[in-house]
């Protein structure tokens, strides 16, 4: 079964959200954010950022790509990176227009989870102004594979052109691992630098989630030992 990278345009927004759902329902943390919201409000909200980050997403770095199976026409994972980026003075009043846009997908409907989330995206927040600095560190902002085609080495596609692009450039490499694709990156050359720590007792839900913070180095030795071995991953 082949697969194929493309560029995602806007036509592509209901797939890579559909993508994104599906692959993250079962995320412990994730999973908490709207535990009493109606399906169809959260799809909206996600629909929206998505159409957001595909339309806005130049202007800071960002490059979406989708994987196509070929034989069917169907995506079915969806990466996207943010390259290093300097703003013009009229590109930074542009984002700063574009942000107070996209405010609603930051508030939070009846039924949401606020306070996990609050304390999620502070972390999260936190851990960026850590470790990138936007005219000089690649960001791997997300990667999303459908269940039904894990271990079949499309993240490895998606993964391969960022990091490509980093090392002809020199560049580190910074991502925020969920625990389904930690075992991916770390095979792929990123290395722990810190963590996300959330208690989700108060929130509903059960014992201490860790979200692990990683770098690659440039050319950092890749860890995949065989093609079987590639191929096995989602």
């Amino acid at each position: 079964m082949a697969f194929t990278l493309h560029p995602v345009t806007l036509e592509d927004a209901e797939d890579i959200t559909r993508i994104f759902e599906e692959a993250f329902k079962n995320d412990h943390i994730i999973g908490y954010f709207h535990p009493n919201v109606p399906r169809d409000i959260i799809w909206g909200r996600d629909l929206d950022f998505y159409r957001a980050l595909i339309r806005d997403g130049d202007i800071y770095g960002g490059r979406i790509t989708k994987a196509v199976e070929t034989s069917t026409g169907k995506t079915v994972a969806f990466a996207r990176w943010q390259y290093p980026y300097t703003l013009t003075p009229e590109q930074q009043a542009e984002k700063e227009e574009n942000d107070k846009n996209r405010k609603r997908y930051y508030e939070f409907p009846e039924g949401s989870n606020e306070e996990l989330q609050k304390e999620f995206f502070r972390q999260l927040t936190e851990g960026r102004k850590r470790f990138i600095v936007p005219e000089k560190t690649y960001f791997l902002h997300i990667l999303a594979v459908d269940p039904a085609y894990h271990r079949r080495g499309i993240g490895s596609m998606l993964i391969r052109p960022g990091l490509a692009a980093a090392d002809k450039d020199g560049a580190q490499t910074f991502i925020e691992a969920s625990p389904d694709g930690l075992p991916l990156y770390l095979r792929h050359g990123w290395e722990p630098v810190g963590e996300m720590v959330i208690d989700m007792r108060p929130h509903g839900g059960t014992g201490i989630e860790v979200m692990p913070l990683l770098m690659r180095e440039p050319n950092a030795p890749n860890k995949l030992r065989t093609l079987d071995a590639e191929t096995s991953e989602s």
